[in-house]
């Protein structure tokens, strides 16, 4: 079963690729291949869930504001083309989230309204913690590649709202395949947990960070 899960996310991960890369390439976007990779997984995650039925909204928040940055209506055409591949109904916000990742952008250059305070230097001081911990621990120099920083803060506001409200995921298909095939990856997933248990006093469960892992992932390969 986690064999096959592993084989369709795969072949809809490749299909989600094709499809952001024929309209960035047509719309002349220049990305790093780490955003481009990490808009990806996102995305690939996002429409996994809707056909599993476990769609994860995003916060209430003034996300609006980037209705009017010139890369929506671009980014409206990647979710639109993926709602008709694979015959899915994506929330809107997604549209919000593939603009900042097209644009670049981190999630603090929005001004977020979250149900609890959310300190960027905190956010700041948990990444760079983590960075430190990780080249101790794996010899892996995070700190190299630029766009990791906004690529974990954009997965990272959403899963920390879950976990402050007591929302965790539960129900990751890939976490047992995660977990076996991805042990580094899922490693960094589980020293970053340490970090946050530290300034939050909570911890991401097992779901939650099989995802986080994804993210890891992408910027590892690189």
């Amino acid at each position: 079963m986690v064999i096959e899960l592993n084989k369709q996310f795969d072949k809809r991960k490749s299909e989600i690729e094709n499809t952001i890369k024929d309209v960035i390439s047509k719309h002349n976007i220049e990305l790093s291949q780490t955003i481009i990779d990490n808009m990806i997984i996102h995305l690939s995650l996002c429409v996994s869930r809707e056909i599993n039925g476990t769609y994860i909204h995003t916060s209430e928040s003034q996300i609006h504001q980037l209705k009017q940055h010139e890369y929506y209506i671009i980014a409206k055409e990647i979710i639109l083309s993926l709602e008709n591949k694979f015959n899915v109904s994506i929330d809107k916000d997604q549209i919000c989230y593939t603009t900042m990742y097209l644009a670049n952008m981190d999630l603090l250059d929005i001004d977020f309204h979250f149900e609890y305070d959310l300190d960027e230097d905190i956010l700041e001081e948990i990444i760079n913690e983590t960075t430190i911990l990780i080249k101790n621990s794996l010899n892996i120099d995070l700190k190299k590649n630029k766009d990791f920083y906004s690529g974990m803060s954009l997965h990272f506001f959403p899963a920390l709202e879950r976990l402050q409200n007591n929302e965790q995921l539960v129900d990751n298909p890939l976490k047992d395949y995660i977990q076996a095939q991805h042990q580094i990856e899922f490693h960094c997933a589980e020293i970053f947990n340490e970090v946050v248990k530290k300034y939050y006093d909570q911890s991401f469960n097992e779901h939650e960070l099989a995802y986080i892992a994804l993210h890891f992932g992408t910027v590892i390969e690189r």
